[in-house]
């Protein structure tokens, strides 16, 4: 639809309109229908006189959205702030456009920029005279005239803006596209539309009062019936894209005013609840490439990481730890280096009569080689010497190196 409404020949508009009753027959009817003629949306029957190939009203939608809210307002309220929007645009855009540099406008400008590049696929040919046969990259050919002003493609006709069969041409007489750009895109008029000036005024506590009778509002009488909507009344088109967006319009296949008295969804009643259940899931549990199930359980989040103070805490547990077991290995050592030596101690004590008695001369050399030495006890003396068991022995020796050790760290 936007390509039939761009064609700005007849031909290509003919043709792309036969595309389109090939495409969907029923664009084709809503295109053609009477009360849409084509002078309204399509370029090719636009007139060259206004310089304009604008095809759509966002110009008046824009003014529109501006004045919105001072539309609600009372008559001199909504004037106004119109005036006052007014007073400020104008000299913004004279202020803009008085520091601009070049003679065209910005807009003008960038499109004659965009037509000079597109230039290098055309081949200008010189009839001798004022007319020129421009051939495009693509086969086509059309019709120039530099006198005129004219293309037969139309669309400097239509915009004023030389188009890029036009440039390639005037690139071959050595002049400037810029010569050949409407008068209305030139910096000198878009000064003069906007030299007239909107004077300031004071405020309305301040305006003087008149003669005349005061201005009331207009009577007011309530009409019978629902009052009509101060909507913008929309055409055939957005009345069905509304339709279709918002699911109004036509009444749909599913009945709307049908509620389930079991689940309280809308669409259908408790007989026929049992065919809108949703189906059962069927909960599998996943299984590894090994074989192996694995539960759906979700896994535990990660710890956050350790500040510094729990790691130094840390460190201090795992020191007192290793320290608390390595005294009490030792402790357990020295309590079973203990329990072996009084058992020795015991089995020689029970062997002395007997080596008395054997060898009296014997005991008496040692007794002479080593006089310091600890004097021989009798078996009776060290029988009635209580005994102490191992468990205690390493009770005690541990509860000494641990006294050591406290000590030494103090």
């Amino acid at each position: 639809m936007w390509k039939c409404a761009r064609d700005t020949t007849m031909p290509y508009y003919l043709k792309d309109m036969e595309e389109m009753n090939d495409l969907d027959k029923d664009a084709y009817k809503w295109m053609t229908y009477e009360d849409r003629p084509p002078r309204h949306w399509c370029r090719a029957f636009f007139n060259t006189t206004s310089n304009c190939d604008i095809m759509d009203n966002n110009i008046y939608e824009s003014f529109n959205a501006v004045i919105v809210d001072a539309r609600k307002k009372p008559p001199i309220t909504m004037f106004e702030e119109m005036r006052w929007k007014l007073m400020k645009r104008i000299q913004m855009r004279r202020q803009i456009m008085d520091k601009y540099e070049h003679n065209i406008c910005p807009k003008p400008r960038d499109t004659l920029e965009k037509n000079k590049i597109k230039s290098a696929d055309c081949t200008p040919t010189f009839n001798g005279g004022d007319r020129f046969e421009v051939e495009n990259i693509q086969g086509t050919k059309n019709v120039f005239d530099l006198r005129l002003r004219t293309c037969s493609c139309r669309r400097w006709d239509l915009t004023g803006i030389p188009c890029k069969h036009a440039v390639s041409a005037i690139y071959w007489k050595r002049e400037a596209p810029e010569d050949y750009v409407a008068e209305c895109y030139s910096k000198k008029t878009y000064m003069a539309i906007y030299s007239n000036f909107i004077y300031p005024i004071n405020s309305i506590d301040m305006w003087s009062r008149c003669e005349g009778p005061a201005i009331l509002p207009p009577s007011y009488s309530r009409m019978s019936g629902r009052p009509k909507s101060t909507k913008r009344k929309k055409d055939q088109s957005e009345k069905f894209k509304d339709a279709s967006e918002n699911t109004k319009g036509k009444l749909g296949r599913q009945q709307r005013s049908l509620k389930c008295g079991i689940c309280g969804i809308v669409g259908h009643n408790k007989i026929t609840c049992h065919r809108h259940l949703p189906p059962k899931e069927n909960k599998k549990r996943k299984v590894s490439n090994e074989g192996h199930q694995i539960s759906d359980q979700p896994k535990k989040p990660k710890r956050p990481p350790m500040t510094l103070n729990e790691i130094r805490a840390k460190a201090r547990k795992n020191a007192k730890n290793q320290k608390e077991k390595y005294v009490a290995a030792k402790a357990a050592k020295l309590a079973a280096t203990n329990s072996s030596s009084s058992t020795v101690r015991h089995s020689q004590v029970g062997a002395t009569p007997v080596q008395s008695a054997a060898a009296p001369t014997l005991r008496l050399s040692q007794n002479t080689v080593a006089p310091t030495s600890r004097p021989a006890q009798s078996s009776a003396a060290l029988n009635s010497r209580p005994r102490q068991s191992a468990s205690a022995t390493s009770t005690r020796a541990s509860q000494t190196i641990i006294n050591r050790s406290v000590k030494g760290d103090e």
